[in-house]
C-alpha cells in the first residue's frame, strides 16, 4: 500500500510544496454486468487497491500532473478543454471540465499520482482516477458537492470527454464503497443500500488474464447501441418502456419472431442478469454459497454466449475452475474482452486453486495470470 510519506517525498521533490493526500479504490462487481447503462441493478464493492494522489494548489493557472507509474509529466492550462496527448491526463481534464459546467472554475493544481490499480484488468482504474480527483477537488477547494454529484462528474468525464459510454456503477462504487459491504445500486433512481458481505470461510479471488483486446471500447459502445435498439423496437410496438429495465421475458419473447436474433440475445442476457443479481444477493444473505456460485457461472455463460463480450482467455480461466475443489463459482468481470475473472472460493483452498490455474494458463498461453485476493474497503477519502 502506498504511504503518505512516500507520496510526500515525491511531491516535495517535484514541486517544493506540502500536499494533501487522497485515494480512491478499484472496484469489483459481484454480479450485474452491463446492466448499469440499461437502468438495471448492480452489486459492486470497493477493493483494497487504490489510486493515490498528493495534491496542492499551484498558485497559478497551470496544472501539472506527474504519473509516477508511467514516468510521465503533463502540464496544461487550468481552464482549457484541449485534450492531452497523454491519454491518462484526459480523465482529469474531463473531470475539471465537468466542474466548470457546474459553474465551478477550479484553479491550477500540482499533483503526483501513484496507482495500485492494474490498467486493463477490469477493475476500473479509470474510474478510480476520475473519482479521486473529483473528490480531491471538492475537498481542496471547498466546492460543497455531494457524493452523488461527484459520481456524476466522474461519469461525465468518461462519457462526454473520453467518449466511452459507460454506466455509472464504476464511479459510484469508487466513491460510495464501504468496508465489508457491497452496494446494491438501482442505476435508474440511484437509490442504493448496503448489503453485508459476510463471506465466512470464503474469499473473492481474482485472476487477471493479462490481456486487453482492442475490441473492448468499440464493442462496449456497440452493446449499448444494441440495447437501445431493442428498446426503440418495443416502443414502436406500443410498449411503454424506457429501458431494458422495464422489459421482462414475456414481453421480449412475444416479439422474438420479428426482432433481430442478435438483439434478442442481448436483451435476454440483460433481463436475466437483473434477475440473477436479486437471487445472488438473497443467496449471500443466507450463506448459500452453492447457489451463489451457480449464479456466477450462469452469469458468465450469458456474457459469453448471449452478450458476447468474453474472450478465449477469460473462458479458459472460468472453465479451469469449474468443478475444482473449493470453488463455488466464477465469471468474467468488467466490460469484457480481457481483464479479470471473479472467483468465489474457500479460503483454505486458495493456494491449491492458484497453483492449478497457473499451471493450466501457462500451458495454454505461455504465461501465468496475476491473481489478487480482494479485500473490501471504503470509498474515496483523504488519508
Amino acid at each position: 500500500m502506498v504511504s503518505t510519506a512516500s507520496l510526500k517525498a515525491l511531491f516535495e521533490a517535484e514541486f517544493g510544496q506540502s500536499p494533501l493526500f487522497f485515494r480512491s479504490p478499484a472496484r469489483i462487481n459481484l454480479i450485474g454486468e452491463h446492466t448499469d447503462y440499461n437502468e438495471g441493478f448492480v452489486l459492486p464493492a470497493g477493493i483494497d487497491l487504490f489510486c493515490n494522489i498528493a495534491i496542492a494548489p499551484s498558485g497559478s493557472n497551470e496544472c501539472t500532473l506527474v504519473a509516477c507509474d508511467l514516468e510521465e509529466r503533463v502540464s496544461f492550462d487550468a481552464h482549457s478543454d484541449i485534450k492531452s496527448e497523454a491519454f491518462w491526463a484526459n480523465y482529469i481534464i474531463g473531470v475539471r471540465r465537468a466542474f466548470r459546467k457546474r459553474g465551478i472554475n477550479l484553479p491550477g493544481i500540482n499533483a503526483v499520482i501513484r496507482s495500485e490499480v492494474p490498467v486493463g484488468a477490469g477493475l476500473s482504474s479509470s474510474a478510480a482516477l476520475e473519482s479521486v480527483f473529483a473528490y480531491a477537488f471538492n475537498e481542496l477547494f471547498s466546492c460543497g458537492l455531494s457524493k452523488i454529484e461527484l459520481t456524476k462528474i466522474a461519469q461525465e468525464s468518461e462519457n462526454e470527454f473520453i467518449g466511452l459510454q459507460c454506466g455509472i456503477m464504476d464511479m459510484f462504487a469508487s466513491i460510495h464503497a464501504q468496508e465489508n459491504k457491497a452496494i446494491k445500486l438501482d442505476c435508474r433512481s440511484l437509490s442504493f443500500h448496503y448489503i453485508p458481505l459476510a463471506l465466512g470461510q470464503n474469499k473473492l479471488l481474482l485472476f487477471d488474464t493479462m490481456v486487453k483486446h482492442e475490441l473492448a471500447s468499440s464493442e462496449y459502445n456497440t452493446r449499448r447501441e444494441e440495447c437501445n435498439a431493442v428498446v426503440s423496437f418495443l416502443q414502436n410496438l406500443g410498449h411503454p418502456v424506457q429501458s431494458l429495465r422495464d422489459v421482462d421475458m414475456v414481453m421480449l419473447s412475444t416479439s422474438q419472431s420479428s426482432i433481430n436474433p442478435v438483439l434478442f440475445k442481448r436483451a435476454k442476457y440483460v433481463i436475466e442478469e437483473n434477475s440473477r443479481l436479486n437471487s445472488f444477493a438473497e443467496s449471500v444473505s443466507k450463506s448459500d454459497w452453492q447457489a451463489a456460485g451457480s449464479l456466477l457461472f450462469q452469469s458468465h455463460e450469458g456474457l459469453k454466449n448471449e452478450y458476447e463480450v468474453s474472450c478465449t482467455e477469460l473462458d479458459v480461466l472460468v472453465d479451469a475452475v469449474r468443478g475444482m475443489d473449493g470453488v463455488w463459482g466464477a465469471r468474467m468481470m468488467g466490460g469484457g474482452f480481457g481483464g479479470c475473472t471473479l472467483n468465489l472460493v474457500e479460503e483454505s483452498k486458495v493456494e491449491a486453486i492458484v497453483d492449478q490455474v497457473n499451471a493450466g494458463y501457462l500451458k495454454s498461453f505461455g504465461l501465468k495470470p496475476k491473481h489478487y485476493i480482494a479485500g473490501t474497503c471504503n470509498g474515496a477519502s483523504a488519508f
